[in-house]
């Protein structure tokens, strides 16, 4: 009795595991020619329990309807799970639409791309938001609890020290944006005379210490660990390849040599300061470049150098970012003014190569991502290879067998934020003629092998004799039939 009710337990369990659902609600913006909706959505996507799945869809814009998709493959990738396939899809309005799908998952969020190519329309749903990003990074939001602070950024107001009631306030909100500029307020950062000496403005997601009088004390810092709490701590969930930020620096009087200065730091969440005390090891990256010459709004990009820091082995939990009015303590003019807006983190998932057996495909040219292959028998996915930029980009990679024989690889490169996502497919199919397809059928299997024994047993049968002729000795017997069991068996 107890084995009955345990075999039953399993085959439940079972049957809940083969059916597992996952929902994901967030924005959807649908695209048809040149008009453009949005609504909110959820997916669903449901382990049909054969490798595949299925996801659902309720589209309200456009009358759209109920889209349902099955037999999606899917491939994982670290942390990150790829669906991605083309396949008619019924819709309450257009009937069957031919839609391309790539989508992709981490830690309970989405992103997903569906094209509609038939009928120039694009869809794009995205649960992931802002968490690969910098909070409040267009400095939009001043609703902080110090004076003149934008939110999750901070000046000498928060300063902690015993000298910060005297720093100078130097942060402020300024109305004065670049052109396209996503708001209305920029930051900006100046310079001041502080008992005869300049006092560099400054701005960070850590937080600053006023600990001594004289500008190049190493007391006087900004610094950040994760026990601060999230208003001076700023998590950071995978590695970014370009930091981008719109810059105007403006001198109070002109000296050549005076440069603004960025720094941005990953690091391992632990203690960090700057300047440093002492040789810090818990970097794990840093941005190249950062030194800034007087300048109207221009955007910057700095890309990160993650090599350099690899003997720290420290592991990415944090990123600390510094914006200074001098990129030496005390050396800057007064009235010195850095104005800064519209931060973004950049992650990149470019695909440099697709390989075959360590060969870059015929025709390759990444712009192109449709291929067509001639590949005897079965492929084999382990034969694919790709190379591809993006520091915590990852590939995935799939196969499916069409109804024809043929066979659909999709070979996709994702970047960490989930924002980029390309798919690459490769068509293949089966050269004419080919040794062991005995039926004809463009794909060699076990159905080959019974075949061809059974016409050496019994004779007749329809079959293709040139390919049931593996020696290629004009007759077809038993060394043909060992010959195909062993390349069935093999690959």
């Amino acid at each position: 009795m107890k084995k009955a009710i345990f075999t039953f337990c399993m085959a439940v369990m079972a049957t809940l595991a083969l059916n597992a659902t996952e929902n994901y609600t967030g924005p959807i913006t649908v695209s048809v020619g040149s008009i453009t909706r949005t609504a909110e959505v959820t997916v669903t996507v449901i382990e049909q329990g054969n490798g595949l799945y299925e996801l659902d869809l309720e589209v309200p814009v456009f009358n759209f309807g109920t889209m349902k998709m099955y037999d999606v493959p899917a491939a994982t990738s670290g942390d990150i799970t790829v669906y991605s396939a083309e396949r008619y899809v019924s819709t309450a309005s257009y009937g069957n639409l031919r839609t391309v799908l790539v989508a992709r998952t981490v830690d309970g969020m989405m992103a997903a791309n569906v094209t509609l190519p038939d009928h120039n329309g694009t869809m794009w749903f995205n649960t992931v938001g802002d968490h690969f990003q910098l909070p409040n990074s267009n400095l939009e939001d001043w609703t902080s609890s110090y004076e003149n602070e934008p939110a999750r950024w901070h000046g000498f107001k928060s300063a902690t020290g015993m000298w910060a009631w005297a720093a100078p306030a130097s942060l402020a909100q300024s109305d004065d944006i670049h052109a396209g500029a996503t708001g209305q307020y920029s930051a900006v950062i100046t310079a001041k005379s502080a008992f005869g000496t300049i006092a560099n403005g400054t701005m960070t997601n850590g937080r600053l210490n006023a600990g001594a009088t004289s500008a190049t004390s190493t007391s006087n810092n900004a610094s950040m660990q994760e026990s601060n709490g999230n208003d001076f701590y700023m998590p950071l969930a995978a590695k970014p390849d370009q930091f981008k930020v719109w810059l105007k620096y403006e001198q109070g009087a002109p000296v050549d040599t005076n440069r603004a200065n960025v720094s941005v730091k990953t690091f391992n969440g632990t203690y960090y300061q700057e300047p440093c005390d002492k040789e810090y090891t818990n970097l794990s990256g840093s941005i190249v470049g950062g030194q800034i010459a007087p300048c109207d709004w221009t955007q910057f990009t700095f890309p990160f150098d993650y090599r350099s820091y690899s003997a720290n082995h420290a592991i990415t939990k944090g990123i600390f970012v510094t914006f200074s009015t001098n990129k030496n303590p005390g050396k800057g003019q007064a009235d010195d003014k850095l104005f800064i807006d519209d931060m973004e983190l950049v992650y990149l998932a470019d695909m440099v190569d697709i390989r075959y057996q360590n060969n870059i495909i015929a025709g390759w040219d990444p712009t192109v991502t449709t291929y067509n292959m001639e590949i005897a028998g079965e492929p084999n996915l382990d034969d694919f290879s790709c190379s591809y930029d993006g520091e915590s980009a990852v590939y995935t990679k799939s196969m499916e067998q069409n109804a024809d024989g043929s066979y659909r690889i999709a070979i996709t490169v994702v970047s960490a934020d989930l924002q980029t996502a390309t798919c690459y497919v490769i068509n293949v199919t089966s050269p004419a003629g080919m040794k062991g397809d005995v039926d004809d059928n463009g794909v060699i299997n076990i159905s080959d092998v019974t075949l061809l024994i059974t016409h050496v047993m019994n004779g007749g049968g329809n079959i293709n004799t040139d390919n049931a002729d593996m020696d290629d000795n004009g007759t077809i017997n038993i060394t043909d039939v060992t010959m195909l069991i062993t390349h069935v068996m093999t690959h």
